[in-house]
């Protein structure tokens, strides 16, 4: 039990100064005159314990509780009541002997707390006091008219004071927290009975798939001892033939031996042979064969040089016919267009008369409306109506700048409500961050920096979800453009494999490319070894036809073997091209002459890329051809002057043949090797390669940033709940740390600057009614002066001539496009092409003089070399004739040489057959090597598996084909339903025994529960006894003819009811408690308070005024009973009872002067 030591005053109501009241142990009366401010005691104590309610402390609000000045003086800034309780036996949770509390009012009606002078909430105040049971709405503190509350008040709150004595409360906190371990208890039963349920049902399942899941085990092991078996006796085959091509191999080598042997035995006969043909060939060459040999080059060459001419002699006869043709065609079209000149030159004449005619007519027409328009005025209506249109499109325009504005004005108006309202959010949030920074101080600096932490999480979540997400488009963007790549990559690869498989589809060349390993010398074919570029592709492919196809070999010694391959493998023919035996192709001037000519790309073997050894083979393929833009080009230098290609693949013959027409784009230039294609496909391979390492690192990358953001989320959380938890204990919202005065000044500015925008667009408003209201008078004067002006008659005429006005101006545009139709077709298209063909025929005229004058040169150079080539073949067949025997004897060695020659190849085939089937049983050991390594790597799986005996391979076949037929027919199986069965079963005992637990838990927390009900039942009933019978006492004490009782309304369930008072003051009649008087019901509620304080005594009691409806006589029971208690409890009565004054330890004065200010004066008795 404590005491209160003093109550200090300040501001509060009537006591305007600072008034400290000391308060004695026992008896404490205060009293004086109505009005002087003793009840203003009671309601600083009450106010001071933390009631709410202003009241019931006698104000409207928590403001008026401040002392207001009176009439002349001025009022206090707040209010602030003190009072100081005993703590010398510990009462309190503290170590401090004196307890004080403070509360303070400020004008704005906020209240603040305060313990021993700390900053504390309301609620922490209220706790203190609740450890030393008191409480600010207790029964002990009795308010001015308030007595009577006690015998008012229904059964059941009856019932509930009677509880709180008797402690109830603490097994209710019992039970409460039983029932709430009940209702989890419940729900994880619950809980635990579906899963139960679902484990079961998952249980049933799974035995079925565990079932299947053993037999697939079974079965499985059968196949893996009948595999394991199957490649055992397979391992042993392996070896067993790589020992028989080891032997092979051997026997084969010792062959080769041999023909290389007699290869070499050959080989010195050849060169024998060789010697013996270069010295008959030097001795007919002392004897004149160089000089033979020279005229049948020019034979051969003047041969040459008159099928040209023949065939260019035909060419030009052939083009004059059809310039002949041509010419008459032309000048025909010529005459067509001359006759439509004039025609159309006819028609524009008679538009232009037709015009001038409408012209005339639009003229006087004109001067007839102008001529009407000054007689009725018909001018000035045509102005008029034209300035009200204006008038009319400058008000809706006027008005909606006005709707505008408005809305405008509406929207200012709004953000400036808005702004008000958060500068008074900060102020209350200023106010309130002030008042808890003096009381937490440390927690609030805590606070701010966690909230500074969860700042710069946040900030660096942002960040990298901001890397992330550009990651992402990143990586998007890149396998977007690898899909792409790797598109054109594929098709740039077939193009490629295309070109190849052309160049080598002749299965002749297939099969010698095949031995370009084995038989050193064959470097590929023509195609495979020159690189083009893509335009000229094409005409390059047609330029060396067939030729494209040929072999370039070393040797004519390599040529021959691979001719005789063929042969012997019957697989076709193809064109070889020995290095050793091709002579350099020199280009003719006159071609060099026509290779700079216009139109003329260049000559074909230099439009080629190739290494230098291999000049002399594209010498060959392309001789002398040239390439040219197209036909036109060609036919302009002369068909047959040079052999010619166009770059779409038209082939003009030195012989003057032409070959050409439509080529399939798709399969058209697939013979040698683009060089862009490539160059592109090694840029394309690099591209995919670099896309798919930036793809990688860029996922390696956003891997690690997943990881920071989770880590950055988990951190922003555990902030965030931190914050909002501290905050809580605070009692602070998540707003008001952020707020600042500089964020209200910022707000200020914005309401100053909505303010000055508000001013202009009211002066906008009005500017534009003003303009609004002119345009509305000048409007109706104009309309006035129309229906002034308006005349039927005149308006009739004044419309047909406006009609025929309309009419004429249509004909007039009608004749203008009709006349520019005719100009543009005469001027442009037709003059255009009349100039055309005379410009083409000037051209054909010079080309028929440039034929004709070439023909006659062509006829006499024919003439000429007839009789030159008939004297040059005279010459030599006479040379033969003379060094015939020399010639017989040439031939005879080369036919020797020939024949060993033919020995060489047949035993150098015979060794290459010998050495092919070495590398086929190499392969061949390769291949049984690797399937060994294949079978034993294979083998590894099955180690430890006990293989069958007794069986072989036909019979292990059967039985595994017969386990895989069984295990085909269980179908999918899952195996991890053995380990899942396991897991489940083994979860599902865990839940039975979890349930039964919990199910034997629910039974304790019954059990404890009733317990409950009968110890608080019991504890209930003893304290009502207890205090009824006091009740009873007391009531006796007090009234000297009467009787009272307190009654329980339900003995079996005593808190399904209230409690009931029954008093009998005359007669045997018990009386109902409404019917009693004042002083009847002061009297009970008393002797109430006075058998609890019997009971368990509060630790002061606080009166006021309670025996106002008192006589003398029972004041004088009541002073003598209030002091029979004072021993037990501390009393402090308003009262002007003499019998209560009288009984008193200590007085306190109470008066007020003219300020309206109370004063106190004690007196200790």
């Amino acid at each position: 039990m404590t005491l209160i030591q003093k109550l200090v005053l300040s501001g509060f109501k009537s006591f305007a100064r600072k008034t400290e009241i000391d308060f004695s142990q026992g008896f404490n009366v205060v009293l004086g005159p109505n009005g002087s401010g003793k009840s203003n005691i009671i309601d600083a104590v009450c106010f001071v314990l933390g009631r709410i309610s202003s009241k019931g402390m006698r104000a409207d609000k928590a403001a008026h509780l401040i002392y207001n000045g009176g009439k002349s003086r001025e009022p206090a800034k707040k209010a602030e009541v003190s009072i100081f309780f005993d703590n010398s036996k510990g009462i309190f949770p503290t170590h401090e002997q004196t307890v004080k509390l403070t509360r303070t009012v400020k004008e704005s009606g906020q209240s603040s707390y305060r313990i021993n002078d700390k900053r504390v909430t309301r609620q922490q105040l209220v706790d203190m006091l609740a450890s030393a049971k008191i409480d600010p709405n207790g029964y002990n503190i009795i308010l001015q008219g308030d007595i009577v509350r006690f015998v008012e008040m229904t059964s059941i709150e009856r019932r509930q004071v009677i509880e709180e004595i008797a402690g109830i409360s603490v097994y209710e906190d019992k039970k409460r927290k039983a029932l709430a371990e009940l209702d989890k208890v419940g729900e994880k039963l619950r809980e635990a009975a579906i899963l139960l349920v679902e484990r079961n049902t998952h249980l049933k399942e799974l035995k079925k798939d565990r079932d299947q899941a053993l037999k697939y085990r079974g079965i499985s092991d059968n196949i893996k001892r009948c595999k394991a078996t199957y490649l055992h006796m397979q391992i042993k085959r392996k070896e067993s033939q790589k020992k028989e091509v080891d032997s092979s191999v051997k026997e084969m080598e010792g062959e080769i031996r041999a023909y290389k042997a007699e290869i070499e035995r050959l080989s010195k006969k050849v060169e024998a042979g060789k010697k013996e043909l270069a010295r008959i060939t030097a001795e007919i060459e002392q004897k004149g064969e160089k000089e033979q040999v020279k005229l049948h080059k020019e034979i051969e060459t003047l041969k040459v040089g008159l099928a040209t001419s023949e065939s260019r002699l035909s060419t030009c006869d052939a083009e004059l016919a059809k310039i002949k043709q041509r010419r008459e065609q032309l000048k025909a079209d010529f005459s067509d267009i001359e006759n439509r000149l004039s025609e159309l030159e006819k028609q524009r004449q008679d538009l232009m008369a037709q015009q001038k005619r409408r012209l005339n007519e639009q003229e006087g027409v004109e001067r007839a409306i102008e001529g009407i328009k000054k007689k009725s005025g018909a001018e000035d209506l045509s102005s008029i109506e034209s300035e009200v249109n204006d008038i009319e499109i400058s008000l809706e325009e006027k008005q909606g700048d006005i709707q505008n504005l408005r809305e405008e004005q509406q929207s200012l108006l709004r953000q400036k409500d808005k702004l008000e309202f958060q500068i008074e959010q900060i102020d209350q949030s200023v106010t309130k961050l002030s008042e808890i920074e003096k009381a937490n101080k440390g927690e609030l600096d805590k606070l701010k920096e966690r909230k500074a932490e969860f700042k710069k999480t946040v900030l660096e979540l942002n960040k990298a979800l901001s890397q992330d997400s550009e990651l992402a488009v990143r990586i998007a963007n890149s396998k977007k453009q690898l899909a792409s790549a790797r598109e054109e990559l594929a098709k740039l690869q077939a193009r490629a494999v295309g070109i190849r498989e052309k160049a080598a589809g002749d299965l002749a060349v297939k099969a010698v490319l095949e031995h370009k390993t084995f038989l050193r010398g064959i470097y590929g074919t023509v195609s495979e070894l020159g690189g083009v570029k893509s335009k000229y592709a094409l005409a390059l492919e047609i330029a060396a036809g067939a030729r494209i196809k040929s072999i370039v070999v070393s040797t004519d010694d390599v040529a021959a073997r691979c001719i005789d391959l063929l042969k012997k493998r019957r697989i076709g023919t193809a064109s070889f091209l020995p290095l050793n035996k091709l002579r350099p192709h020199d280009v003719k001037p006159e071609v060099k002459r026509l290779a700079k000519a216009s139109g003329v790309v260049g000559l074909a073997r230099e439009l080629v890329s190739f290494e230098q050894r291999f000049s002399k083979v594209f010498s060959y393929v392309f001789g002398d051809t040239l390439v040219v833009d197209n036909i036109d080009v060609a036919r302009r230098i002369g068909i047959g002057k040079a052999r010619m290609v166009t770059l779409e693949g038209d082939m003009m013959e030195l012989s003057g043949a032409m070959h050409g027409g439509y080529r399939n784009p798709k399969r058209a230039g697939m013979g040698f090797m683009e060089e862009e294609t490539t160059q592109t496909l090694v840029e394309y391979e690099g591209k995919v390669s670099e896309l798919e390492g930036l793809i990688s690192s860029s996922e390696k990358t956003r891997a690690e940033l997943e990881d920071e953001i989770n880590r950055l989320r988990k951190a922003k959380a555990d902030l965030e709940g931190e914050i909002i938890k501290m905050e809580r204990s605070l009692h602070l919202d998540t707003t008001d740390l952020d707020v600042s005065k500089k964020q209200k000044s910022l707000l200020k500015e914005d309401v100053k600057k909505v303010d000055a925008d508000l001013k202009i667009v009211y002066s906008k408003i009005n500017s534009h009614n003003r303009g609004l209201t002119e345009l509305k008078t000048r409007r109706e004067k104009l309309r006035t002066r129309i229906s002034e002006l308006r005349n039927p008659a005149v308006i009739a005429e004044l419309n047909a001539f406006e009609q025929k006005r309309h009419e004429l101006t249509d004909a007039l545009l009608r004749i203008e496009n009709e006349i520019k139709a005719i100009r543009l077709q005469s001027d442009d298209m037709l003059a255009a092409e009349k100039g055309k063909i005379e410009k083409i025929l000037k051209q054909m005229d010079k080309e028929e003089l440039d034929f004709t004058a070439e023909k006659a040169q062509l006829k006499k150079s024919l003439k000429e070399g007839a009789s030159k080539l008939v004297e040059m073949e005279k010459n030599a067949v006479e040379f033969y004739t003379k060094y015939r025997a020399l010639f017989k004897k040439r031939d005879d060695v080369a036919l020797e040489m020939q024949k060993h020659e033919e020995r060489i190849v047949r035993k150098e085939e015979q060794s290459l057959a010998l050495e092919q089937r070495i590398n086929n049983l190499a392969l061949r050991n390769a291949e049984i090597s690797s399937e060994f390594a294949a079978m034993q790597k294979e083998a590894e799986q099955y180690s430890g598996v006990k293989l069958l005996q007794g069986k072989d391979e036909e019979e292990l076949r059967k039985e595994l084909a017969k386990h895989e037929g069984f295990l085909s027919q269980i179908g999918s199986v899952n195996l991890k339903a053995l380990e899942v069965y396991e897991e489940v079963e083994k979860q599902y005992n865990e839940l039975m025994e979890k349930k039964n637990k919990l199910e034997a838990e629910k039974l304790d927390v019954h059990e404890m529960i009733d317990k409950i009900e009968g110890k608080k039942k019991e504890l209930f009933m003893n304290t009502f006894n207890v205090i009824a019978e006091n009740f009873r006492t007391i009531f006796r004490s007090l009234t000297s003819k009467g009787d009272a009782y307190l009654l329980v309304e339900n003995n079996e369930q005593p808190f399904e009811g209230g409690v009931r008072i029954l008093v009998k003051l005359k007669g045997s009649k018990f009386l109902d408690i409404r019917s009693l008087s004042g002083g009847e019901k002061t009297l009970t509620a008393l002797a109430l308070i006075f058998s609890i304080q019997e009971h368990e005594p509060a630790s002061f009691y606080v009166f006021d005024e309670v025996d106002a409806a008192l006589d003398k006589s029972n004041s004088e029971k009541l002073a003598v009973l209030i002091k029979k208690y004072a021993s037990n409890a501390q009393y402090v009565v308003i009262s002007h009872n003499d019998a209560i004054v009288s009984e008193a330890d200590t007085l306190f004065g109470i008066s007020m002067n003219e300020h309206s200010v109370s004063n106190v004066v004690s007196l200790k008795l």
